[in-house]
């Protein structure tokens, strides 16, 4: 196999899964060196779920990496960390802008089975206010990581991945996690950015699930254009790019509404979530 051409091993290579990839990586460094050009193009880590939660403990892990980091960057995330802008957003301090608790969350990874073996569960804990470099750079490191794995399910409850700290690392590169399903369950009716990541943030390669106000939804992503829109608070009509997600109700699928979010025009904050109802289906 050695004496393949690049192009040939490429293609034995999309046949193989992450694991099986993982195992040539390790026998020999020449397929290693081609496993990791062309990685984009082969098969992703899977997890079965991930959802971020909360604790009460916090645990500090070093760790013996060595960073190249700019001082463009260093001046960068010392001002985030000063200016504390949060890892993670949950209801509490998106309602409570002067809350100053700093609190724990574990970004939780649920493996599945491999091989016939029990599920394993990863988990990742964050403060939710940086309080070293080093804790920064290792939340990058990680984020960076995931974006190159696929999940089963993606679950936002009790809290998210902020997306302006995702501005922050990544600026204007693709960065996308990849999902089958994604459920959002939010229990009161209200703006979250929670949206703002779902939109910029997440590839749905398959089912959206939406709990919002004890009701089950399930949508899909109908349309984004840009077109005039009046806000309620201004006079004129104005541009915004507007998307919408047409919704049925999972207990009543005559249920049907259309949720729409608007964005000034060169901006990733949409300044209004708005839900319709439709006509009854016949």
């Amino acid at each position: 196999m050695n004496l393949l051409p690049a192009e040939t091993k490429l293609d034995i290579f999309k046949c193989l899964n992450f694991y099986q990839l993982n195992n040539f990586q390790l026998s020999n460094r020449h397929f290693c060196e081609v496993i990791v050009n062309y990685n984009k193009e082969l098969a992703r880590k899977v997890f079965c779920s991930v959802e971020l939660m909360f604790v009460k403990s916090w645990s500090v892990l070093l760790m013996n990496w060595t960073w190249i980091l700019s001082e463009e960057d260093k001046l960068k995330y010392q001002a985030a960390i000063q200016e504390r802008i949060p890892f993670y957003l949950d209801h509490k301090n998106e309602s409570d802008a002067g809350d100053k608790t700093n609190g724990i969350g574990n970004l939780l990874f649920e493996s599945g089975e491999i091989n016939g073996t029990s599920p394993k569960f990863l988990r990742l804990q964050l403060q939710q206010y940086p309080q070293t470099i080093e804790e920064v750079l290792v939340f990058r490191f990680w984020l960076e990581k995931l974006s190159h794995c696929f999940i089963e399910n993606f679950k936002v409850e009790q809290g998210y991945i902020n997306p302006d700290i995702l501005e922050l690392f990544f600026g204007d590169s693709p960065f996308k996690f990849h999902t089958k399903c994604f459920y959002l369950v939010y229990k009161e009716y209200g703006f979250s950015r929670e949206y703002d990541f779902m939109y910029h943030h997440v590839v749905i390669h398959g089912y959206r699930g939406f709990y919002l106000i004890g009701r089950k939804m399930h949508g899909e992503l109908l349309k984004e254009e840009e077109r005039y829109f009046q806000m309620l608070d201004e006079d004129d009509e104005e541009i915004y790019k507007i998307v919408e997600y047409e919704m049925f109700g999972v207990d009543n699928p005559l249920e049907h509404k259309i949720m729409y979010l608007c964005f000034p025009i060169g901006s990733k904050k949409a300044r209004v979530l708005g839900i319709r109802c439709c006509d009854f289906l016949h």
